[in-house]
């Protein structure tokens, strides 16, 4: 394949020289679930960017030229795609570009999975130029607040023990940002609980203060105590407790 055969038209101004002037997006992707356009035109121009972007690219990603593995199918296909568009064409031209197409297609596909998709050394920036997906990284995570939640209670009817909430460093506020909510680890004891995890096995998950304890009327007048610690939106993980409060219950 010569320079001149990737040359293609105006809107795309793919050039195989010093420099490429890379297509527009509507030749990158053909729908929302394939990068691959349907159309026999619009899928022919992707192809050419593809072979065109990656002969100057390949020796720096470190990755097998194309010249092997796509051109002899990208000819072909071009061949038999401009056969299929003369008035006077039979069934088997159509027939032999569609054979010819899928050949294609199946090669591009597999080229792109083992070496341009997932490649370290092809930036997001080259994938967008080639009309390839480009895929999100996975979001940093994002690590539990140094602070700790505030406990206070502020009882108001029987058998209720209303948890009011801030944080530790917010001056009187709410929640810290990224924080979807609080665990309160809670339990009725005698004594003064040591073991927070060990000895409050009951727990309550909120997300908007207060979080409200409701109980039996046969423990009333029993004492609870209860800690919270906060939890981070979505991944789950968990910041460190806060002190130890304790309330009678009304």
């Amino acid at each position: 394949m010569d320079d001149q055969s990737l040359i293609i038209d105006k809107r795309t101004r793919v050039v195989y020289d010093q420099t490429i002037i890379y297509p527009a997006k509507e030749y990158a992707m053909a729908n929302n679930t394939d990068y691959i356009p349907r159309g026999d035109k619009a899928f022919l121009e992707f192809v050419k960017v593809l072979y065109a972007y990656v002969l100057l690219h390949f020796a720096r990603w470190e990755v097998p030229g194309p010249q092997s593995l796509l051109e002899s199918l990208l000819s072909d296909y071009q061949a038999k795609f401009e056969a299929a568009q003369d008035p006077n064409r039979g069934k088997v031209d159509v027939s032999n570009k569609n054979e010819s197409r899928d050949a294609l297609k199946k090669a591009v596909r597999a080229y792109c999975k083992a070496y341009l998709l997932y490649n370290p050394k092809v930036t997001d920036e080259d994938r967008e130029r080639m009309g390839l997906p480009v895929y999100k990284q996975s979001r940093s995570p994002v690590q539990p607040p140094q602070s700790v939640p505030v406990l206070t209670i502020r009882l108001k009817n029987p058998r209720e023990i209303p948890i009011y909430y801030h944080d530790s460093e917010s001056g009187g506020r709410g929640k810290p940002a990224q924080v979807h909510g609080i665990e309160i680890k809670w339990a009725l004891l005698e004594h003064f609980p040591s073991d927070i995890e060990g000895e409050l096995t009951q727990s309550a998950f909120d997300t908007a203060s207060p979080c409200v304890l409701r109980f039996a009327e046969h423990e009333r007048g029993k004492r609870v105590y209860m800690c919270g610690r906060w939890e981070i939106q979505r991944e789950g993980e968990k910041g460190s407790f806060g002190e130890i409060t304790e309330a009678v219950i009304p």
